[in-house]
This record gives structure tokens, C-alpha cells and sequence, in this order.
């Protein structure tokens, strides 16, 4: 006989809590992280029960086990939150106790919702249980404190979730109070919770044997929409095959998992993972890369070898996107670095990641460059494709990993079919817009500078805030410029290449926004050539503009070429 492996039924918050049942959040599941936005979304589906007959709350995830405890696979954050919404309707009801109001009913009230919400007495073993089990980072602080009606001596003192956890209370509590306001009782209390909310809150929840991997199941949850993280599907992966060892093994998994958070910061781990991944495998997709790690990493060994690599390349990553990092040992380095961050490409990163500790510190500065030279033409200039720049990245990147490519050289010409030749590049450049509105402004400036710096042989530094972009044609014209530009033609032109200039703060407050005769006379006086030899001619218009631009075009296809 075929065994039933997964189970799926429909049943309340008060179906699932009661009947004996307790759940226990798996020790390497994330902490509680919900916050206000999602309590009051929670509070307001809360108090609409009343106008509905029930209020659905997705799905649940539960793995069985023989001794009626389920493992909570996915589901913690609004079982915990539900079970902190006892606790505050049940901190009112222990009030009316000490204030002597209806003592003998509440306190049997008390007693009955906290063995049917929140714990009870074994009848055997007399021990008391709790229905919840949180992970190990809270659940000492929810036994100790929530579940007992203790406040912490000093919240500043707790760790971000166990702040959360105790806010939680807080916020709902005062909800609690003003709802019921001077009517409140413990009956309409327990009728609130056992009744309008245990009853009417509504899961899916999926049960899956032992002898099922219940992972597969966030896969197909993933395939039909169900919104999950990645980050914790991978994390809940590979700490389940590294306790194939023991608990001992756990514990170094969930350090190391720390860690390697700790070394990133804010950058998201699973875009880390893949590019590290495509740095010396088969290219993996965001969409299926937990499909190809789990396909790969099928024993405790290999789980701890994937952690102690990542641990290890995770400060490189890192430092990625912050050039004045220790790791760039040359001014290069440092520059190459900023200017990929401007253009904010990514694509890169696995060949970065493959290439740091077999090149020497010159040759990685030339890697560096030959990256940036093709994201400028392809990325910032082109707009192109950045699915194809990425298939070719990650190529490269396994082919300098098993130590075919040895050099810049070598790599370059690896990647020639993402290099846009100087034809269409001088082309794209030609035509190209740019805005100044938001972070287009420090590329504008990255862009003018490149330029100048060509043309007069100097070493200006983009970020020289005491240097301005002046838009020639102004992005708010007075009526003058109609003369020259039809209000379709000012949209059109405004942020085209061709109509910015370097100038200096000064200089620009003299121009303002007036018309062209009058600002060329200051544009002369500039120190900046690109300004001074460029945009100065008889009259500004779109023919002129264009003009300018296509001799910009000619000039960048020498700035951002690799020899």
C-alpha cells in the first residue's frame, strides 16, 4: 500500500493550537522579524472579522513527527504573532484579577486560554509544555518573559528580535485596551480570542512525513506564487544536510551563516551566493539557483565546504562596492572600483570573484579596467541586454578558475562578443540621453570629467564638488530660447550629452537661465576646455547640439577603450 507522504487540509488557528498539538520553530529558522507595518495589517484583518465569516492566512508549512509535535517549515512569523495577541488579551484578563473584578470566572479564564493558547500540563509527566517553541535566539526570551508576563529590566539591552518580540506585546496590549475601552470584561476577552479569532482565522496548512524532504515543498509553493524568501529557503537547505553530522555541526553551520551576513552587511546573500556560484560552476539563474545548489550539495561535507567558501571569499565580495576598501592595494583598483559602482553592474562580479587571488595586484588593475570599459560601452551607452553580459561573464569567470585564462589579455578577448565595437559605440554615444535628476547627475559628471581629462591631458577627479554641470539649453528656458527650440525640441534636447558642459560654481551662477548670447561670454572664460573650446559657436540649437555631441562620441571612443 502507496503511504500518504503529504497532507493538506484547511483548519482555524483553533484547530491547529488546540487538541494537544504544540509547534516548534526549527533552531536555524530566521528570528522574528515582523514589525509594525505588519501588526497593524494583522490587527485590521483582526477587528474586520466581525463583518466577515473568515479571514484566510495562507499557508502553513508543518513537518510531523510521532509525537504530535510539528516542525514549523514555513509559517513562524504569524503563528508566534497570533500567540502574542493571546498573550496581550490574556495580560488584560490577569489585570482584572488584581483589580478583584469577577476573580473566580477570570481566573478560570486565564487558566483555560493559556492551556488552549499558549501551554498546559502534561497529564503524565505533570511538566509544562509550551504550545509554541521559537528558535534558539528567542525562544529562552518567550519562555522567560513573554510567556511568564515579565518585562526585560532594560529593553536596550536586548537583541533586535527580542525587541521586537516584547514591542509586539506592547502594540497589541494597547490595541486590546482601546478597543474595548470602559467595556472591557474578561468574558468579551475570551470571547475575542477563543471565539472571533481562534475560530475565524483560516490556513492551508500542508503536513509532510519524515520521509519526505519537506523542502520540495517550498518549491512547489515558489512555482505557484507563494511569496518566499530565498534567502532562508538556501539557509534552512543547507543547515538540514549539514545536520546530517550532529548538533555540534549545526551550531558551526549557523556561525558561519553569521558570519558570512556580518562580513556582507546589507548586501543580499543569495546574490552573492549565485555570483560565487557562477564563478566556478555551470551558470545558476535567481530563478532556479536553489534548485541547482540542492542538486549539488547533497551531504554535510560538501554543505561545510560551500559555507567555508563562502566565509571565505565574503570580505572580497564585499568589498565590491565599497572602493575605499583595505583590499585595493593600488589607487587603480580603488578608481576601476568606483566606476563600476556608478554604473552600478554586477555582472561581473564572478570574474572579479575568480580572478582576485590568481592575478597579481597589476594584472587584477587591468582585469578591472577591461570590465569597466565594457560596461561603459555595453551597460551606460549601449543599454544592452544584461542576461547575455552575465552568460559571458560567468564563462569567462570558470575558465579563469580552472587556470585557462592567465591574464587580462586573455580575457578580453574572451569577452569580445559583449565589447561593443567603436562603430555602434560612437554611434550610441551620439544620440545618447542622460538625465541629471537623481544618480544620473554623478554619471553626467563621471561622463563630462572622462572627457575632459582626454582633451586637456589633466587628472581632475569627478567627485570635485566646487564644479558644476551646466546644462547650455536650460532645463527651465525663458521664452528667448523658443526663438531657437520648440518646446518638443527643449524636451527632446535638455539631457542629450551634447548639451552639458563642465563649469565652474561661480561661472554657473552668473549664467542662470539666460539665453545662449549672453552665457558663451562666460563659457570663454572657463578653464575647463570642454567647455571653453566645445560649446562655444555662433548659436545654440539642435543641429549645434548634435554636432557637439557626435565630436564628444569620437573622443569617447578613445577614453573608454581597451588596448
Amino acid at each position: 500500500m502507496k503511504k500518504n507522504l503529504l497532507d493538506t487540509k484547511t483548519a482555524s488557528w483553533g484547530e491547529l493550537i488546540k487538541n494537544g498539538r504544540t509547534f516548534m520553530v526549527p533552531r536555524f529558522q530566521r528570528d522574528y522579524s515582523w514589525e509594525e507595518e505588519q501588526w497593524d495589517d494583522l490587527w485590521y484583518d483582526l477587528v474586520n472579522l466581525e463583518e466577515e465569516d473568515f479571514h484566510y492566512m495562507g499557508y502553513l508549512v508543518l513537518q510531523n513527527s510521532p509525537t504530535n509535535e510539528y516542525l514549523v517549515i514555513d509559517g513562524q512569523q504569524r503563528l508566534t504573532t497570533l500567540s502574542i495577541i493571546a498573550l496581550a488579551v490574556i495580560q488584560h484578563i490577569a489585570e482584572l484579577i488584581e483589580k478583584g473584578k469577577d476573580h473566580k470566572n477570570n481566573e478560570e479564564r486565564k487558566k483555560l486560554l493559556m492551556d488552549s493558547f499558549l501551554g498546559y500540563k502534561d497529564p503524565a509527566s505533570l511538566v509544562a509544555k509550551s504550545k509554541l517553541t521559537l528558535n534558539r535566539n528567542n525562544n529562552d526570551f518567550y519562555q522567560s518573559y513573554l510567556l511568564r508576563f515579565r518585562k526585560p529590566t532594560s529593553k536596550s539591552k536586548l537583541k533586535p528580535s527580542e525587541k521586537l518580540l516584547i514591542n509586539a506585546v506592547e502594540y497589541f496590549y494597547e490595541k486590546i485596551k482601546f478597543k474595548f475601552g470602559q467595556d472591557i470584561s474578561g468574558e468579551k476577552l475570551a470571547d475575542f480570542l477563543d471565539k472571533k479569532t481562534a475560530d475565524k482565522f483560516i490556513f492551508t496548512f500542508i503536513t509532510v512525513d519524515n520521509d519526505l524532504n519537506a523542502y520540495k515543498v517550498f518549491e512547489t509553493l515558489n512555482s505557484r506564487g507563494v511569496r518566499l524568501s530565498p534567502t532562508d529557503l538556501l539557509k534552512n537547505y543547507l543547515f538540514m544536510v549539514a545536520a546530517q553530522k550532529g548538533e555540534t555541526d549545526i551550531d558551526q553551520a549557523e556561525r558561519q551563516w553569521q558570519s558570512i551576513n556580518n562580513i556582507l552587511g546589507g548586501i543580499e546573500l543569495t546574490t552573492y551566493l549565485r555570483h560565487f556560484w557562477n564563478s566556478r560552476n555551470m551558470i545558476a539563474r535567481k530563478q532556479n539557483l536553489f534548485k541547482v545548489v540542492k542538486n549539488s550539495i547533497t551531504d554535510a561535507d560538501q554543505a561545510f565546504a560551500l559555507l567555508d567558501e563562502l566565509e571565505n571569499n565574503a570580505q572580497l565580495y564585499a568589498a565590491f562596492s565599497q572602493p575605499e576598501d583595505e583590499l585595493w592595494k593600488q589607487a587603480e583598483q580603488s578608481e576601476y572600483i568606483r566606476q563600476l559602482k556608478l554604473f552600478g553592474v554586477t555582472q561581473c562580479y564572478p570574474l572579479l570573484l575568480a580572478a582576485y587571488k590568481k592575478f597579481d595586484p597589476n594584472e587584477y588593475a587591468r582585469l578591472l579596467r577591461c570590465c569597466c570599459v565594457i560596461a561603459f560601452r555595453y551597460n551606460v551607452i549601449g543599454g544592452l541586454n544584461p542576461n547575455k553580459l552575465e552568460d559571458e561573464y560567468s564563462k569567462t569567470a570558470q575558465d579563469v578558475y580552472a587556470g585557462t585564462l592567465k591574464n587580462a589579455r586573455e580575457i578580453f578577448h574572451n569577452l569580445k562578443s559583449v565589447y561593443v565595437i567603436d562603430e555602434e559605440f560612437e554611434s550610441s554615444f551620439a544620440a545618447k540621453s542622460i538625465t541629471t535628476k537623481g544618480k544620473g547627475a554623478k554619471l553626467v559628471r563621471y561622463i563630462l570629467f572622462s572627457l575632459e581629462n582626454q582633451i586637456s591631458n589633466k587628472k581632475y577627479d569627478f567627485s570635485d564638488s566646487s564644479v558644476t554641470i551646466e546644462h547650455i539649453l536650460p532645463e527651465n528656458p525663458s521664452q528667448s530660447w523658443e526663438s531657437n527650440f520648440t518646446i518638443e525640441e527643449q524636451i527632446q534636447f535638455v539631457f542629450r550629452l551634447g548639451n552639458y558642459a563642465l563649469l565652474e560654481e561661480s561661472k554657473n551662477k552668473m549664467c542662470q537661465n539666460d539665453f545662449y548670447p549672453t552665457k558663451k561670454e562666460i563659457y570663454k572664460t572657463s578653464s575647463y576646455k570642454i567647455t571653453a573650446q566645445d560649446s562655444v559657436c555662433d548659436e545654440w540649437n539642435p543641429e549645434r547640439i548634435s554636432e557637439r555631441q557626435k565630436k564628444l562620441a569620437k573622443y569617447a571612443k578613445t577614453v573608454w577603450k581597451f588596448e
